[in-house]
């Protein structure tokens, strides 16, 4: 399903293969194993995919327009990959809207390196357990369960789970761009 709604972006913008890979910097021949979901791509990749294609990554687990209001916790979209220490859960239903809520975990020592997203977002991040290291523009802060942090979403550079317990963050942004 992954492939097929990066297919079917891709062709809406009217974009060869060829185009694809010049935006994301990678292969046409990797892109089309993504497309025919013979490949799975890391959540680095479907990042830039995503902003390439200047959509948000959760996009491709939308169902299309969902109306329901409430994400029962046994029921969020997540997104993970093999091999991979970070974890994105989706909080809010909708991605056609102004905000957009999901859940961070990341395993202790694992880092994440930001993106540049397709559009400028603001953003909010609030621990819920472990403790980071979050680094934004040219300063490094550490937050601990109970602190939170906002930010311009351009500013970030990325951040690291210490401690030995999971990274747990409530994170919003608006507009959706992640």
């Amino acid at each position: 399903m992954l492939g097929k709604k990066i297919l079917a972006r891709r062709k809406e913008l009217g974009l060869s293969l060829r185009d694809l890979g010049n935006l994301t910097n990678l292969s046409a021949s990797f892109l089309s194993q993504v497309e025919n979901d013979l490949t799975s791509p890391s959540i680095s990749s479907l990042q830039t995919i995503a902003t390439a294609l200047r959509i948000p990554m959760f996009t491709f687990l939308d169902d299309d327009h969902q109306t329901e209001v409430v994400v029962r916790g046994d029921a969020r979209k997540r997104l993970s990959f093999p091999n991979s220490h970070l974890v994105y859960e989706l909080l809010t239903s909708d991605l056609n809207r102004q905000m957009m809520g999901f859940i961070v975990k990341l395993s202790p020592g694992a880092n994440y390196q930001a993106q540049q997203l397709f559009r400028p977002t603001e953003e909010m991040m609030y621990v819920l357990q472990g403790a980071m290291n979050i680094t934004i523009g040219e300063r490094i802060y550490r937050l601990e369960s109970g602190d939170s942090i906002y930010y311009e979403g351009a500013q970030l550079r990325g951040y690291t789970s210490v401690g030995d317990i999971e990274l747990v963050v409530i994170c919003c942004m608006t507009p959706p761009a992640l």
